[in-house]
């Protein structure tokens, strides 16, 4: 009876010591969604990882191997486990230390920030990114902008009193009169 006793308070141990572990990243399956995490001499099979949404509304951003997450396991079973991505690591500190910051670094060397106390959004991308923003309905700006480099657009641009096509006609059918004789000249001979 004592040893049946000794047996289950050992199980019961084993079980509770499992429940939460700190492991890191061994193995991806990225088509499936799934990692194998390595905690001491524990390597686990394939389990999913933690993700802010998985409905109607879906996040994504992978673990990669070598990360550092822990891994929840219910009942301290780590084949019933989930991974619970990350841990900064002194190979990987945290990008920032103000609580008034949220900032993402991504390995390529964009960086994304929004500082609440400042109320300033920052986003850097690395030399040669590109970015496309797509909104069928249109896109609203409110505030003064400020561009280095090239403006091109494949339709017309207005302002607030005529577009650039209506000051093309204007300039390409106008004429003036001439100071000796009060006839109208002729239209530009360069077009806009």
């Amino acid at each position: 009876m004592i040893n049946n006793i000794l047996q289950r308070l050992a199980e019961v141990e084993r079980r509770l010591s499992n429940i939460i572990l700190i492991g890191t990243i061994m193995d991806a399956d990225y088509d499936n969604a799934l990692v194998k995490v390595a905690a001491g001499p524990l390597e686990t099979g394939w389990l999913h990882w933690v993700t802010a949404r998985a409905s109607h509304d879906v996040d994504y951003w992978a673990p990669e191997t070598g990360e550092q997450v822990l891994l929840l396991c219910p009942d301290g079973d780590p084949e019933m486990g989930v991974v619970l991505p990350a841990l900064y690591q002194n190979p990987f500190p945290a990008p920032d230390n103000r609580p008034t910051v949220r900032r993402t670094r991504f390995a390529d060397g964009a960086d994304l920030s929004y500082d609440r106390e400042a109320h300033a959004l920052k986003i850097m991308l690395p030399e040669g990114a590109t970015t496309a923003l797509m909104s069928q309905g249109g896109i609203a700006i409110v505030g003064d902008v400020h561009v280095t480099g090239h403006i091109t657009s494949t339709e017309d641009i207005t302002d607030h009193t005529r577009s650039m096509q209506t000051d093309r006609d204007i300039y390409n059918g106008h004429t003036h009169s001439s100071p000796e004789t009060g006839a109208a000249t002729s239209t530009p001979e360069a077009q806009q």
